[in-house]
């Protein structure tokens, strides 16, 4: 049975077998992007992932069965985050603590494929929201350009825009300690 199939019968006949199913195909999923996004507070992503499930059973109704329910609930998920991240909840990065700033490329200049992935997720974190956001889901969450936009409720045009900045940026941060290692890491899109 689809996802959307499943949606169908939990929002009509509340079958509680269909939500457990859909909870267990996007828990470890939509677990890995909330860890992403809250600089990876697993404690906090294990909360994030229950209201998120809450808000589903709560707001049944607002699915429209002609979407997909994976860009419905990664939708949910990027907007919690975004309101977290307003709030002020999401515990910040301090930038001039970054890996980047501690290491010295006369020291160092080529870092293993490890400290290499190491020094990219903290410069991620070091991203604004917005760039934040399409960064992961690009890239680490392997979302199209348009399931990207659907979910942060923007255009292609803003989606391609806020990618070429952030991987403009992370590309700068990293570039000077191993251009190979950032190459084989992401694609630039």
């Amino acid at each position: 049975m689809s996802d959307e199939e499943l949606m169908r019968l939990f929002q009509k006949k509340n079958h509680q077998k269909a939500i457990t199913e859909l909870y267990a195909r996007y828990a470890d999923r939509l677990l890995g992007y909330f860890i992403k996004m809250l600089y990876g507070d697993e404690s906090k992503a294990q909360d994030f992932l229950q209201d998120l499930f809450v808000k589903v059973i709560e707001k049944k109704h607002l699915f429209n069965p002609e979407k997909r329910f994976y860009t419905w609930v990664f939708t949910i998920a990027s907007n919690m985050c975004k309101t977290s991240f307003r709030k002020g909840i999401m515990t910040e990065v301090n930038d001039s603590h970054s890996l980047l700033l501690k290491i010295s490329t006369e020291d160092q200049p080529s870092l293993n494929r490890k400290a290499f992935r190491k020094l990219l997720r903290k410069e991620i974190h070091l991203l604004e929201h917005h760039h934040k956001v399409v960064f992961i889901l690009r890239h680490l969450e392997n979302f199209s350009l348009l399931e990207i936009a659907e979910i942060t409720d923007t255009s292609i045009g803003t989606v391609k825009s806020r990618l070429f900045y952030a991987t403009k940026i992370i590309s700068k941060q990293l570039k000077q300690y191993s251009p190979d290692h950032w190459q084989d890491t992401f694609k630039i899109s």
